[in-house]
């Protein structure tokens, strides 16, 4: 059987487009290598300050027109950049010591989840303002060995935060749920401003949830909020929204019965979108079983296939392509296709023939992203990729086959 082999690359990870490069306005007036001083606070469009927020400044590098955060100690960014931070005192004051020179992003954490975006920043007599479509995302500048920038005044708007609780038709909370759709429409009073926005999020043991979610105009809006999990719907009446509201509380009841989660081999219901990783489901057309599962790097997927005596997946025709996008939902999945071992030379993990292929247009090809070595789904199409692809951070699924369905214990 041919075994894929994995190259440990180092890899940048897409933070998103920012506003603004700012190179060489200040002037150094220390030693060449020492670490630039960040401080000031942090304030409201009124003035007030805001305490409790992380201000973070994440070393980025050009990308061609968009900004990618960099390595620091030659570690690997995690979900969230790396970044030097600070959390804002009670006065809203906040202070960064040991920050690298060089391009970096001010901004807030959580990366993923904003509580607020960056309007403007003063330093001394410079004004630099966020663009109006980086929520969270923040400002780029670059700062000189042993810069000690101080004194600045950051002004950020607050997003509403949004607390709900989910409940079933019997009143009991929705504990756990991993993949839970929230949705929230915006309109205008005056009709003008008409938007619809989602995010997928998880409750807690208690059935809670909470999202911020930003506004897109000032002035007050109708908010149409609902959830849905696992086929199930449940709405909020409208309500109104002004700008100066910074919290809301709300409970949304299913009014029918939820589908159960799938068990170990049910027949997944595909048409209501069920997350089945982790799950090894069987394919009643051949009886392979198959599991998506999360995984580090292609080393730790193979060796997480190989203890479940399983192999990365390969896809003999359209009928198995076909079912595997119904089943498991494999976008950005890591599948058992490579020429690692000799380029152009597809082989499948476990051994088996290549007759059939499914890629995408102008797919697979060489970029000058470094070696293409491994393929991935995107849904319904396969396109070539490996570690020097920035899209490769967002690769966390694999697809694992057997031949024989798990027997329980």
């Amino acid at each position: 059987m041919a075994h894929l082999c994995f190259r440990r690359r180092v890899f940048t990870v897409f933070i998103g487009i920012v506003a603004l490069l700012l190179v060489g306005v200040w002037e150094s007036d220390a030693q060449k290598g020492a670490l630039t001083t960040f401080t000031g606070r942090v304030v409201d469009g009124a003035g007030h300050p805001i305490a409790g927020l992380t201000v973070v400044l994440v070393p980025v590098a050009d990308g061609h027109g968009a900004w990618f955060p960099i390595e620091v100690n030659e570690r690997e960014w995690p979900d969230d950049p790396m970044a030097f931070q600070a959390e804002t005192d009670a006065e809203g004051r906040f202070a960064i010591t040991d920050a690298i020179v060089g391009p970096v992003l001010l901004g807030l954490f959580p990366y993923h989840k904003p509580e607020a975006h960056i309007l403007k920043v003063q330093i001394g007599d410079i004004f630099l303002y966020a663009p109006e479509e980086s929520w969270g995302r923040g400002i780029v500048f670059s700062a000189e060995p042993g810069e000690r920038i101080e004194d600045v005044e950051v002004t950020v708007q607050r997003f509403l935060q949004f607390r709900g609780k989910v409940l079933k038709m019997d009143g009991s909370p929705l504990v756990n749920a991993q993949r839970v759709k929230f949705r929230v429409r915006q309109l205008s009073l005056d009709g003008e401003y008409n938007g619809r926005t989602s995010w997928t999020t998880e409750t807690n043991a208690e059935g809670n949830f909470v999202q911020y979610i930003p506004p897109y105009v000032d002035g007050p809006m109708f908010y149409f909020m609902s959830v849905t999990c696992r086929d199930g719907s449940a709405q909020l009446d409208p309500i109104v929204v002004r700008p100066s509201d910074l919290m809301h509380e709300a409970i949304f009841t299913f009014e029918t019965p939820l589908i159960p989660d799938v068990p170990g081999n049910a027949v997944p219901r595909f048409h209501g979108g069920l997350d089945a990783t982790g799950v090894w489901i069987v394919n009643p057309e051949n009886g392979h079983a198959y599991k998506k599962v999360r995984f580090s790097g292609v080393e730790d997927a193979i060796a997480q296939a190989a203890k479940e005596d399983a192999y990365l997946v390969a896809i003999n025709d359209a009928a198995e392509q076909h079912w595997l996008e119904r089943a498991l939902s494999p976008m950005r999945t890591l599948i058992g296709l490579s020429d690692i071992e000799e380029e152009g030379q597809w082989q499948w993990h476990s051994g088996e023939p290549l007759t059939y292929t499914n890629w995408a247009q102008y797919e697979p090809q060489d970029t000058d992203n470094g070696d293409e070595d491994y393929v991935i789904m995107m849904g319904d199409k396969w396109i070539d990729m490996g570690p020097g692809d920035i899209r490769w951070r967002f690769v966390q699924t694999v697809l694992f086959e057997k031949e024989k369905p798990p027997v329980r214990k």
